[in-house]
C-alpha cells in the first residue's frame, strides 16, 4: 500500500503468506526469515521511492536505509551496531544472555528532511489529534509488523543519542508468550540510560531549579499522568520534558540504591506480564507516585 507517496505493508496479509509458505511442504525458509525478507523487499521499494538519493544495507540485525550522500548512513549503521551490543549486555539482567536470547532483527529508516521523516511516520498516527514532536520513532504497531526505527537524521548532532534510545525501546519489547510492556516511565528512563551508556556522554541534569519545577508541575497535574504514560505524550512542553527528565531521575536513584529489587519489578512487568502497580507494591514498596514522592523529599 502507498500513503503520503512511499510504500508500506500489509503485515495482516503478509503474515497469512508467510503461514501459509512457512506450512508448505517444499518449504526452504522459516517463518521467521520470510518475515525479514518480506521487510528487506519493502525497504528495497522504500529507498527507491523517497525523493532523496539513498542506499542500502544491512548486518546480522539491520536491514537499514539512509542517504547516499555525506556520513548520515555509516555513522547510523555503525551506531547501531555498537548500540546493539551495548545494550544487550547492559539489559541482560531484564532479557538474558544476548547470545542465547539475542535482539531481534530490526529495519532502521534514517530520513534527512523533515518532510520525508513526517510523510513516513504519518500512517502510525492517528488523523486527529495534537502530537510531540519528535527526533525518532520506535514503530511496531502490532506483533505481525517487523519493527523499524525512523530517523529524523537532519538533526545529526543527536543522531547517535536518537539511535541508541529508539533501540531500547526494540529491545525491551516482549518477545514471547506471556511477557508485558514496561510501564513508560521505566522504559523511557532506561532508554535514556542507555543513551549515555552507548555515546559515554550524559545530558542529564537534576538539580534545585529543575527540582522546584518538579514540584511546582506534578501538584497540578497529578503523578498520575506520569505513572500511565500519559505525560510523556503530553504537547505541552514543560509537561513531556519533566515526564523524561524525572523518568531518568527515578530510574538513575532505583537502579543506583534498590538495584536487586529494581530489576525484580522490571522482570515482573515484562517477563512475567504483571501489572505494573502490582508488581511496584510488590518490589518497590508502593506506588509509583509514592517512590517518586519518596525521591522528591531526599532531595530536599
Amino acid at each position: 500500500m502507498t500513503d503520503e507517496g512511499l510504500p508500506h505493508v500489509d503485515w495482516q496479509m503478509a503474515e497469512a503468506w508467510i503461514k501459509q509458505q512457512a506450512e508448505s511442504e517444499r518449504a526452504e525458509m522459516s517463518a521467521a526469515e520470510l518475515h525479514r525478507a518480506i521487510a528487506a523487499a519493502w525497504l528495497d521499494e522504500l529507498r527507491d521511492a523517497l525523493p532523496t538519493d539513498s542506499r542500502r544495507w544491512r548486518t546480522a540485525q539491520v536491514e537499514g536505509v539512509a542517504p547516499l550522500e555525506g556520513r548520515v548512513g555509516p555513522r547510523t549503521a555503525a551506531t547501531a551496531d555498537r548500540a546493539l551490543r551495548v545494550i544487550g549486555e547492559a539489559l541482560r539482567e531484564i532479557r538474558g544472555d544476548p547470545g542465547g536470547n539475542p535482539i531481534p532483527p530490526i529495519g532502521i529508516v534514517a530520513l534527512t528532511t523533515h518532510e520525508e521523516y513526517y510523510s513516513f511516520i504519518a500512517r502510525f498516527y492517528d488523523d486527529e489529534g495534537e502530537y510531540a514532536t519528535s527526533g525518532g520513532m520506535y514503530i511496531r504497531s502490532t506483533a505481525e509488523e517487523f519493527p523499524v526505527l525512523a530517523i529524523a537524521a537532519q538533526a545529526d548532532f543527536a543522531l547517535e543519542q536518537t539511535v541508541a534510545h529508539e533501540l531500547t525501546h526494540h529491545t525491551l519489547t516482549p518477545d514471547g508468550p506471556g511477557q508485558g510492556y514496561l510501564p513508560m516511565w521505566a522504559e523511557e528512563g532506561l532508554a535514556q540510560m542507555m543513551e549515555e551508556h552507548v555515546t559515554r556522554i550524559s545530558h542529564f541534569h537534576f538539580d534545585q531549579e529543575i527540582l522546584e519545577r518538579h514540584r511546582d508541575l506534578w501538584p497540578e497535574i497529578g503523578l498520575d499522568r506520569f505513572a500511565t504514560g500519559e505525560s510523556f505524550h503530553s504537547p505541552e512542553g514543560e509537561a513531556q520534558e519533566l515526564s523524561y527528565n524525572l523518568a531518568e531521575a527515578l530510574t538513575r536513584s532505583l537502579a543506583s540504591t534498590r538495584r536487586k529489587d529494581f530489576f525484580a519489578f522490571l522482570r515482573a512487568c515484562r517477563n512475567e506480564g504483571q501489572d505494573h502497580d502490582l508488581a511496584a507494591r510488590e518490589h518497590l514498596g508502593g506506588t509509583v507516585q509514592q517512590v517518586a514522592e519518596r525521591m522528591y523529599e531526599r532531595a530536599k
